[in-house]
């Protein structure tokens, strides 16, 4: 069995280190400019989320801001060069040969800057080699080596999507996901990159935008930086890229892009507009209509299935997690009819729970069994 990754933690030095409590007198401290990737909108030594429902070309995005890294090159709104450097993408969506490769070439990148960590290989004291994936939960060491590898500084570390990479961590625990972050924005701080992680946008479609990227608002707290991508309203194949929140910089204004052919008509390419963009992040993600149940319950179908694909789960598990992604109870019900869900109570008493299932071969039922309440 291989040996288990080791826990990164920042070093202290032990002739130092004594019980009690860590004080920093500010006094001490030199003062420091911020040091930024992208001038206002991505920052050095932070971590930065980037959110939207699927199908707007966040990868595109990301992968645009990697070729600009590896070459050096003008950012989009003429805020200066990006600082030249190598990247490392977190890819668990995307194929590197069919995908990530065509859509770096036609963006221009340095593709021998780029680096894809692709999994974690440990091996044992009896040889053996376990290769698994990457996990922000117990491979940040892992990390930092693949930072200090390269052979050039490291600029960015792209994480896409986050949530393939808690490994155990539950995404809609505040006190879980803060635990996860705060040692990656560490590592951030002290390898001086800027990580983008990108997310998913959940359904709770009429509430404010700080709320809208899926699981914990712990991943909104902790970032520095936030943008959410979205369609135009008015021009379906144009995107809006718009601050959610900016710890570091100016409030700002937001980019629009749309995805044009690449060279000689081939992979699409990120084309950016030169013009800012001043609508408001919560108009842009409020739907025209609030009240399209239709779509909120097609949503919710999905979300249900996805949830369910792989087995049973607890009903307050599931009705808990729609809460967080912002499905209403009534929503989630719709959705449990449509789909045929199945609900059957497993064990008695106190230590029993309802659970869900898709349309499937009966399950074994209690000698005597309830009506499960509706959510």
């Amino acid at each position: 069995m291989a040996e288990a990754a080791p826990v990164w933690t920042p070093v202290v030095d032990a002739a130092e280190a004594t019980d009690g409590p860590v004080l920093i007198r500010v006094g001490d401290v030199e003062p420091e400019p911020i040091r930024w990737l992208w001038p206002g909108r991505f920052a050095l030594g932070k971590l930065a989320m980037v959110a939207g429902d699927p199908g707007l070309g966040k990868s595109f995005l990301t992968l645009d801001l990697a070729a600009r890294v590896s070459r050096g090159s003008p950012w989009p709104d003429g805020s200066g060069l990006a600082p030249e450097g190598h990247v490392i993408l977190l890819s668990a969506e995307d194929d590197i040969a069919d995908t990530i490769r065509p859509r770096l070439d036609a963006a221009g990148a340095d593709v021998d800057r780029i680096h894809v960590l692709e999994a974690v290989r440990d091996v044992g004291e009896d040889g053996k080699v376990q290769t698994t994936t990457f996990s922000l939960e117990r491979d940040l060491a892992h990390l930092e080596t693949a930072i200090c590898q390269p052979g050039g500084k490291v600029r960015l570390v792209i994480v896409d999507p986050v949530t393939a990479y808690l490994g155990g961590t539950d995404s809609h625990k505040n006190s879980d996901i803060r635990g996860l972050l705060a040692p990656l924005s560490a590592l951030a701080a002290k390898s001086e990159v800027a990580i983008v992680a990108v997310s998913h946008l959940n359904k709770n479609a009429s509430g404010p935008a700080m709320y809208r990227t899926m699981g914990s608002l712990a991943f909104v707290a902790a970032a520095r930086a936030v943008f959410a991508v979205t369609k135009d309203k008015n021009d379906p194949d144009r995107r809006l890229v718009l601050p959610v929140k900016n710890n570091l910089g100016p409030d700002g204004s937001g980019l629009g892009y749309r995805l044009a052919a690449g060279p000689e008509g081939g992979v699409p390419v990120v084309a950016w507009e030169a013009d800012p963009v001043t609508v408001a992040v919560d108009d842009a993600l409020r739907p025209d209509d609030d009240g399209d149940e239709q779509s909120a319950k097609a949503e919710a179908v999905e979300w249900l299935a996805d949830m369910l694909a792989c087995g049973p789960l607890a009903a307050k598990e599931i009705k808990d997690r729609a809460r967080g992604d912002g499905i209403s109870p009534r929503t989630l019900d719709r959705a449990k009819s449509t789909l045929g869900v199945r609900a059957h109570r497993v064990g008695f008493g106190a230590d029993g729970c309802w659970q869900w299932a898709l349309p499937g071969p009966d399950p074994p039922k209690n000698a005597s069994e309830p009506k499960e309440r509706q959510p």
